[in-house]
């Protein structure tokens, strides 16, 4: 009756074959030599995160055979405080923090030290297909931290070094939330020189980077991220945002 109430009141309830003890289930990983499966994710409100739960982790292909390989671990974000117990929802705090989670969901497959060796979100195709994916991730982990996780890096950072200079514009703005928008807007053409130039030496270094053939569709996922990174900043160095 309770996982009903859940469904009911749009929230799912912890996928089967999984556990909220993630440092029981390191502990597992290590015992049978098998990868955690840590999924972040928002269970009442997250609307791709309950794509995810109904098109895969419900699937029973997918319950099935996840337990084979990976040590499932569900770290749930939800706005209702009470679906998490206290302990818990620290932990996952503490958790969120040390792998830098910034959106939801989130699919860490990590060794039994807790080291990543992949991530992933949302992917359609059903449990099958996902399953083909987790296990790829966890194959090519260590190319992927070598010619990938690098690059990731410097997009994200010069993601953030771009909020730092449109929130320092929106901090010297007095006015409500649009007069600020408005101000941050008009100063896109001065200070999106320096970021555009480092995202398209970020371009330049990761196609010249000959990643093995293995990761060749993450290597043109990240390019794709970053030609439209480029593409939303030559526009506001210009002007032509709307």
């Amino acid at each position: 009756m309770a996982g009903l109430a859940a469904v009911a009141a749009g929230v799912f309830a912890m996928p089967a074959g999984f556990t909220d003890d993630f440092d029981a289930a390191l502990k597992k990983a290590a015992t049978e030599k098998k990868t955690v499966l840590a999924l972040f994710t928002g269970s009442d409100w997250c609307i791709w995160c309950k794509r995810l739960e109904g098109e895969v982790l419900s699937q029973k292909a997918f319950s099935d055979e996840v337990g084979k390989t990976f040590v499932p671990v569900f770290l749930d974000f939800p706005s209702d405080k009470s679906l998490v117990k206290e302990a818990t929802a620290k932990r996952n705090g503490e958790l969120s923090e040390k792998y830098a989670v910034r959106g939801y969901p989130t699919v860490l497959l990590l060794d039994a030290n807790g080291e990543v060796l992949g991530q992933t979100g949302y992917k359609e195709g059903g449990p099958e297909k996902y399953l083909a994916h987790l296990k790829g991730l966890v194959q090519n982990g260590p190319l992927l931290q070598k010619y990938i996780k690098p690059y990731e890096k410097r997009f994200e950072e010069i993601g953030r070094k771009f909020s730092k200079a449109a929130g320092a514009v929106a901090a010297k703005t007095t006015g409500d939330r649009a007069a600020k928008e408005k101000a941050v807007k008009a100063a896109f053409p001065t200070i999106v020189g320096p970021i555009l130039a480092d995202m398209q030496a970020l371009r330049k270094d990761l196609v010249a980077d000959k990643a093995p053939e293995a990761i060749a569709d993450d290597k043109a996922a990240l390019l794709g991220q970053v030609d439209k990174a480029i593409e939303f900043l030559t526009k506001a160095s210009k002007g032509e945002l709307p």
